[in-house]
């Protein structure tokens, strides 16, 4: 894996100075914010409102993550635009049903504050701009066609969710054509710069500036020269999330990026009167960090798809471990395993090397990846007639270019490419890829005779139909497969103070003027990621760490 190493600047150890006052700093702020994503804006922005001055740096010139997203916010509880479209949904409903996805992940308290506070933060991001509609999807996918913007974006009509909470559509798509993360970005960009909140790029900080008694008081960035910034963000501008086999280039970006930074750049520090808010985003794009906390994903990295942009190295993470901030959640990632679009493969059932069934088929992608991730060694296969793979193939041809280019596109190429097998009989299919003939015969029957019954996965009844015809096929989504395109991010971060949104330290003591959000941070969607929540919690806690660190004395 040696072509696939990357390259960052380190992490120094913190620099310790005795009184802030008679220090050397180039530039002074309230509040700095490390990070031009989406929560890093929602934090300057929040914190510009509360009345305190703030300066943001990005390694690159922003974006980051939010920008090659989907665009979705998982947002509920009688939301204007779910009003618009007739759903129903109360905060208390939404907290029933995300208490199941989120787990442990965060208090209860925190949960009901995120839910009772969901409409609010929407009518927030359109005062700055941000685009919704109402424009209801309401069939099973994992990102509505073009001109649908509300949609079911999790589990929420399956069975064992559906039991405990009224399903509702949660899903607000920004408005825009395509991955519509672009426009949610670039409109709290447009607000910051209307708020004429200064931005730093091509500033990646490398160390923190520290008081003898432990606050946090400011930051040491480099800034590269004028002259090489264009050279810069063209080699940010390679590492396009969506773009197949690409781990090789983006570690080639990841290296000359890194050597610019060190040869073209030179210190500068920056007090932060106030506070210095964390918002890089994961760590998906730092190898060694991946080989520490996931070490077969590391083993597996070609066979990815890293939905993160170069930024996304874990320097925010290092950053609070430096300061003496802990972390949670390390060895968690979002690996998306996506079936539907094309929805016929929906039909099918997913096997692993003993032949058995063992997930819900149309359960969310994250789910789906975690089940196959957790198979030995990585390895299924979906089983379906010949009469449902014609069907996904024609759905990939014909479903316009968007979806073609995100999903369709990708489904063929692992038909053509990733070792698909086809036979006359479910025994011989079995042969064909190496499990043994008799259980995946034995796993299709039994599958086929409860139809008329309950799903044992929970599968739901639209989505059952007799495996039968005259030939059948196995498409391979192991992990290890390379055309099959496991979407990929971390979800761990830097434990923070749910109130403030402060790193916590040892005995869970805050780390003086030292915030985390976004993926940098510990949070909502760091036990199971569905879609939007990401999003959500950028805005939640972003703005939730800039409104404390303003009102810090």
């Amino acid at each position: 894996m040696a072509d696939l190493q990357t390259r960052d600047l380190p992490i120094l150890p913190p620099i310790i100075v005795e009184n802030a006052n008679e220090a050397n700093w180039d530039a002074e702020t309230d509040v700095a914010i490390v990070g031009f994503g989406g929560a890093g804006a929602c934090a300057a922005l929040e914190a510009h409102e509360n009345g305190a001055k703030v300066m943001i740096l990005d390694r690159f010139a922003g974006g980051g993550a939010t920008r090659f997203s989907g665009g979705v916010i998982y947002a509920g509880g009688g939301t204007r635009i779910q009003r618009e479209a007739g759903v129903e949904d109360t905060p208390e409903e939404m907290a029933r049903y995300l208490r199941l996805e989120v787990g442990d992940a965060v208090s209860p308290d925190l949960l009901r504050r995120y839910c009772e506070g969901s409409r609010a933060e929407l009518e927030w991001l359109m005062k700055q701009g941000v685009p919704f509609d109402s424009s209801f999807y309401k069939e099973k996918t994992v990102y509505p066609p073009e001109g649908y913007f509300l949609q079911y974006s999790g589990n929420e009509k399956s069975p064992a969710f559906a039991s405990v909470a009224k399903p509702a559509a949660r899903g607000h798509r920004t408005v825009g054509t395509g991955f519509s993360g672009y426009v949610f970005y670039d409109r709290l960009r447009e607000a910051v710069e209307r708020a004429g909140i200064k931005i730093l790029e091509h500033s990646p900080v490398t160390r923190l500036v520290m008081d003898a008694a432990g606050r946090v008081i400011g930051i040491e960035a480099r800034s590269l020269d004028q002259n090489r910034r264009r050279l810069h963000q063209k080699l940010f501008a390679k590492v396009d999330p969506m773009t197949p086999f690409n781990a090789g280039p983006a570690a080639r970006s990841s290296r000359e990026t890194a050597r610019l930074e060190q040869d073209h750049a030179h210190a500068i520090r920056i007090r932060a009167r106030k506070g210095v808010v964390l918002a890089t985003g994961g760590f998906s794009h730092n190898l060694d960090m991946l080989k520490e906390n996931v070490p077969f994903i590391a083993s597996n990295i070609r066979a990815t798809m890293r939905m993160a942009s170069l930024g996304c190295n874990g320097s925010g993470h290092r950053l609070g471990l430096s300061a003496g901030g802990r972390t949670r959640g390390m060895d968690r990632v979002y690996l998306g395993r996506v079936m539907a679009p094309p929805a016929p493969y929906l039909r099918g059932i997913m096997v692993n090397r003993s032949g058995e069934r063992f997930c819900s088929e149309d359960a969310y992608n994250s789910i789906l990846g975690a089940a196959i991730l957790a198979q030995p060694e990585g390895a299924a296969w979906l089983i379906l007639n010949a009469r449902d793979l014609h069907a996904a193939v024609r759905q990939c041809l014909l479903s316009g270019w968007a979806t073609f280019r995100y999903f369709g596109g990708a489904a063929l190429l692992n038909l053509l490419f990733g070792r698909t097998r086809r036979a006359r009989s479910i025994g011989a299919l079995g042969g064909k890829i190496g499990l043994d003939p008799a259980a995946l015969e034995n796993s299709v029957a039994r599958y086929n005779q409860t139809m008329g019954a309950g799903d044992a996965f929970g599968k739901l009844p639209e989505n059952r139909v007799p495996i039968e015809g005259a030939s059948f096929y196995a498409v391979n989504f192991s992990i290890a497969n390379i055309f099959a395109f496991s979407q990929l991010f971390t979800i761990g971060g830097l434990l923070v103070d749910e109130d403030s949104g402060q790193v916590l330290g040892q005995g869970d003591e805050p780390v003086q003027g030292l915030y985390a959000a976004g993926r940098t941070a510990f949070g909502l969607c760091s036990n199971q990621y569905v879609s939007g929540l990401s999003i959500g919690d950028c805005v939640f806690s972003g703005r939730r760490a800039g409104r404390h660190a303003a009102s810090t004395s």
